[in-house]
Formats: structure tokens, sequence, C-alpha cells
């Protein structure tokens, strides 16, 4: 499924404050398998030798399926990966997501974009 983040609410934290240097980040288009409304992004930054030793900027938002996940209590059901390749000449943007599957114990999965899965389960306090 095809979003876009200006049709989405989106909300930004102090530590995410840089992204809104991107031109353009607004028409991003990304992929994700479910339906969501709201995005948070939560943190923006550098990163030295990302691929083939090009640096960028690496934004990281909160998906949701509300329009209003405080309100809801609503859990995250995924992470959106945006990365910013800064050239004079071009700025080029890479998505990336990570959808969470939450589990009634607490425990969730993380399947990524290339469909590899992970399993992680709260420690007990």
């Amino acid at each position: 499924m095809k979003h876009k983040i200006e049709n989405l609410n989106v909300f930004i934290t102090p530590k995410a404050e840089k992204m809104k240097e991107f031109k353009g980040i607004g028409w991003l288009e990304f992929e994700f398998p479910k339906p969501i409304r709201t995005v948070l992004f939560i943190y923006c930054g550098y990163i030295e030798n990302r691929k083939n030793g090009d640096d960028c900027y690496e934004a990281v938002g909160r998906l949701y399926e509300s329009s209003n996940p405080k309100e809801t209590g609503e859990d995250h059901i995924g992470k959106l990966y945006i990365y910013v390749y800064d050239h004079p000449e071009n700025v080029r943007y890479e998505t990336f997501y990570e959808q969470l599957e939450h589990r009634p114990d607490g425990s969730f999965y993380i399947v990524t974009q290339s469909k590899e899965l992970f399993y992680y389960k709260p420690r007990k306090k």
C-alpha cells in the first residue's frame, strides 16, 4: 500500500526538527502493508558512510493506524526510516519500513520490508 507523507497527520519531536530543512519530504511516497493515518517523527541524525561511502541523514518515524494515537493510547504499528542524501544538485530520498505485530503477552514481532522476521519478548521485572 502506498502512502504519502503530506496525506498523513505529521508530528515532529524536538530530536527530529532537522528534517524540516529537507525540501520535498512531504511529497515523499513510501510503502507500508497496512493503512496508516499518523506519523510521529522521533529522530533525525547524520550518518557517515551508510551506503557506498555516502553520508546521509536518517529520519525515523513511528506509524499509527488512527488519527489521534495519543487519545486512543494506540501502540505504533511500525517504523518508517527515511534516508536523505543531500547532494548540492539533487536531494535523493530512500525509505525503509519495519512493521510491528504486537502479541497479548507484551511481546512483538518485527517484520522488515525485506520480509526478515525478529521476535522480542519484554524482560520480566
